[in-house]
């Protein structure tokens, strides 16, 4: 970040989120373990989306769409581009498979699968960024702001999904913009409260002692709670209220713990590429299944580590020319 110094746990906070979507993806079975995981990574993401979240009002909108929007949206289409013509590529009718694949793109959400499964989060991120900058611009009071993101988050998991209440998915999943608002405000306002101190670490007992009861819970099929938020899958909204926040407070401080480790650096370089990795984690999978089987934690290694090794090469290179394009002497 030119001229700002990165704050280093939420750097860590986010690399522990993204070895948790891409373990998610890769391990086989939906037992207590999977469903752990769902509980809190795409959560984390909404809420530290929150964290540095400004109000934005109409006359200020085009210069938040350029500096906080167009970016995330020119990658998105940029990477799920690469991937579009790639699965063409294979297909047996390229064309009529790349044309598909491009309208599936465009209208996103749970049009998108296979490799591109993991991109209805931009989409559901960028509406959500966009309508909480205006509201928190347009309704200044915080009771108010916190019953309107409650009341949508209760609207959003109170149907099974658009498809069965409209007929079809809205596109780029839309509609689980009402849940993702109350991540994201409550991770905005929790940051807002803490600041950069070290969070309130004499909490961390308690929420660690809540959270495995929920787990001890879940195995003993006492409950059975999910939280799919792209399939809308969402079997408690109390749950799907609290059990994300406590656990992702236990990531915060996990996260302010790990700076001062040895994991610290390698951690920093993951966070810092979070996107990359999720753009094209799937796309390794099925390169590394073709090659050597379905191995899950080969799979989650390699989701981690290759697309970082890509963005690195692609960085240097670029680099090589534009200090071979300045440093080239000018013919005389």
């Amino acid at each position: 970040m030119t001229g700002k110094k990165r704050i280093v746990w939420i750097d860590i906070a986010k690399a522990l989120g993204i070895i948790a979507v891409v373990i998610g993806h890769a391990y086989p079975q939906h037992d207590t373990f999977y469903k752990f995981l769902y509980w809190w990574h795409m959560p984390l993401f909404f809420m530290i989306g929150g964290f540095f979240l400004k109000p934005v009002k109409f006359n200020q909108f085009k210069v938040f769409a350029h500096k906080r929007l167009l970016p995330l949206l020119r990658d998105y289409f940029a990477f799920g581009l690469l991937l579009t013509i790639l699965a063409a590529w294979r297909a047996p009718d390229r064309w009529q498979a790349l044309l598909t694949g491009l309208g599936q793109l465009v209208y996103g959400g749970v049009q998108l699968n296979g490799t591109l499964s993991a991109f209805w989060f931009m989409t559901v991120y960028l509406l959500t960024v966009t309508l909480l900058a205006l509201l928190i611009a347009y309704v200044p009071q915080p009771g108010v702001r916190w019953a309107i993101v409650s009341g949508a988050f209760i609207l959003g998991t109170s149907y099974s999904n658009a498809q069965t209440v409209l007929g079809f998915a809205l596109p780029g999943d839309a509609d689980l913009v009402l849940c993702a608002l109350f991540y994201m405000y409550a991770g905005r306002e929790w940051f807002r409260w803490q600041r950069q101190q070290p969070p309130a670490t004499k909490w961390s007992g308690v929420l660690l002692t809540l959270s495995s009861l929920l787990l001890i819970a879940q195995q003993a099929d006492v409950i059975d709670f999910k939280l799919y938020l792209k399939s809308h899958e969402i079997t408690s909204t109390v749950l799907a209220f609290v059990v994300p926040l406590m656990i992702c407070g236990l990531i915060f401080i996990a996260a302010h713990w790990l700076q001062y480790t040895a994991f610290s650096a390698s951690l920093v370089f993951i966070g810092k590429h979070t996107l990359p990795i999720m753009y094209l984690h799937k796309l390794i999978f099925v390169v590394i299944e073709q090659l050597s089987g379905t191995y899950w934690p080969l799979l989650a290694v390699a989701g981690v580590v290759l697309p970082l090794m890509a963005m690195v090469l692609s960085e240097r290179l670029k680099l090589k020319r534009r200090q071979l394009f300045w440093l080239t002497p000018t013919l005389q």
